[in-house]
């Protein structure tokens, strides 16, 4: 189809199994399928309160949007400003940054800026202390 030297794009693909003794295992269309799905459980069993500090990883959310808007200091940062915000207060002020971002991004565009050199962004700028796979 795509006339490729090969008929694998890499070694990985070339080792990897196929799919195909899955497909062959059945000569009908399985019937056990559940045509009613459970009720889901609520991830919440409490209302949201906005006022509260905020989570590691929210905390995270604002560092990026000050990086945004310019409003971060590498060190200082999250002790300063992420620590100190209410959920609602950082709602609001990660609306405003990515909103002035995208508007930023979109005139510098059409002043002929580079698409690709709108936002450097570096894993260093994050707070988290642990990383998660």
């Amino acid at each position: 189809m795509f006339n490729l030297s090969s008929n694998f794009l890499t070694h990985r693909y070339a080792w990897a199994g196929t799919f195909e003794h899955v497909v062959s295992q059945h000569n009908a269309p399985r019937t056990d399928c559940p045509e009613v799905l459970p009720e889901a459980a609520p991830l919440r069993r409490t209302e949201p309160d906005e006022t509260r500090g905020l989570s590691e990883f929210q905390s995270e959310v604002v560092q990026l949007a000050a990086v945004l808007n310019v409003d971060h200091f590498l060190s200082s940062f999250p002790d300063e400003i992420g620590k100190k915000m209410s959920v609602k207060e950082a709602h609001t002020y990660v609306q405003g940054a990515v909103s002035r971002f995208i508007t930023t991004s979109k005139e510098a565009i059409k002043l002929g800026a580079d698409e690709s050199a709108i936002v450097d962004m570096r894993s260093s700028l994050t707070t988290r202390t642990v990383i998660r796979n």
